[in-house]
């Protein structure tokens, strides 16, 4: 999982409201794009000057305008302006290392979480920030970067298939959320494939590197509770209907995407107490694997015991040993001793100690 490390340091003695990036460093003026509808019409439109963007906004219609970028915090204060939106808002968007969360205001309703982005050929996940805010007629997205599991949504929105081109802005925000809870349940999906892979592995061949990788999916496991938990909470102040902007007629479809991310977050736990598990098997794989070694060592010296005692009894030098005048001393004690150890050998496979 790629994580971006917010430079928290650095936000260190602000005073509240200020607006200081604490994502990566990029360069560039951020996209600014516009899709604007009703029942009947349909605009899309995009540029980099905020102002050519407000021009072309019509009430009575849905005006959806999304920023693909954070880094400009001058364009971020200028839309704060624009759109009349508080400076602890404006700062809660741009510290990409924020909790998720919902906050009402007067005249918007506030909305922020992480996006998780599968990196398929990798096998990882990035992890960005996108915050929302809905008024009447506007839904406002803030993108850490371009690119976003919305382009189905937007299509429909295009094709008039659905029912988005006859509902507001909030219903569009039910859609986006939905959209980013789907890339949850892929998320899900990829580490239980780490998971059984693991199994697989410590189950056919166990080795040291197993260890490391049931940590690393720990590690994502906890790091993608600590993203969707949050989640729930804010969904569940709109799912009791504790917020104006939200039609009651959506409710339900709130309450379901709410159902998904209880379910999502009980499938954490789970995950994380099967790798628990795991990493039970894996040590009692290891033991197991000990005790084979040590049986076998034990079977070995249990044999030759008797016949080290043999050898150091005639590896004696006193001159008084009769056997040692004997013509056939030496083969008869060899076979005495093969006798003994094959004797051990077959009396311990019948007693099945190995």
């Amino acid at each position: 999982m790629r994580l971006n490390q917010p430079k928290i340091t650095e936000k260190v003695g602000l005073p509240p409201g200020s607006i200081f990036y604490t994502g990566e460093a990029k360069e560039g003026k951020p996209n600014i794009s516009l899709i604007q509808y009703d029942e009947t019409n349909h605009h899309v439109s995009e540029s980099t000057n905020l102002d050519e963007i407000r021009k072309q906004l019509k009430a009575g219609s849905v005006n959806w305008i999304n920023f693909d970028s954070l880094h400009d915090t001058d364009l971020i204060v200028e839309a704060g302006s624009a759109f009349n939106i508080h400076n602890l808002s404006l700062e809660d968007i741009v510290h990409v290392g924020h909790q998720p969360k919902m906050e009402e205001y007067d005249n918007y309703l506030f909305f922020t979480l992480k996006m998780i982005k599968p990196i398929a050929d990798e096998g990882s996940f990035r992890v960005e920030q996108i915050s929302f805010i809905v008024n009447d007629d506007i839904l406002l997205t803030f993108q850490e970067y371009p690119g976003d599991p919305f382009e189905n949504i937007r299509e429909r929105i295009k094709t008039s298939k659905g029912k988005a081109r006859g509902r507001g802005p909030d219903y569009l925000l039910f859609l986006l959320l939905d959209a980013i809870i789907d890339q949850y349940l892929l998320t899900i999906e990829i580490v239980n494939k780490h998971i059984a892979d693991l199994e697989l592995e410590i189950f056919e061949k166990p080795n040291e590197h197993v260890v490391s990788k049931i940590i690393e999916e720990k590690k994502i496991i906890s790091a993608l509770r600590k993203i969707i938990f949050p989640v729930r909470d804010s969904l569940r102040e709109i799912t009791t209907g504790e917020t104006d902007f939200i039609n009651e007629d959506y409710f339900n479809y709130f309450n379901d995407i709410y159902d998904h991310i209880k379910n999502i977050v009980d499938h954490l736990d789970s995950q994380r107490e099967m790798l628990t598990s795991l990493m039970e098997f894996y040590m009692t794989q290891i033991s197991n694997q000990m005790n084979k070694v040590m049986q076998t060592l034990t079977i070995i010296a249990t044999i030759f015991i008797p016949l080290t005692f043999l050898a150091g009894i005639y590896g004696m030098n006193f001159q008084n040993m009769p056997e040692l005048e004997m013509k056939w001393g030496y083969p008869v004690l060899l076979s005495i001793m093969f006798i003994l150890g094959v004797g051990m050998y077959i009396y311990m496979r019948r007693k099945r100690w190995f």
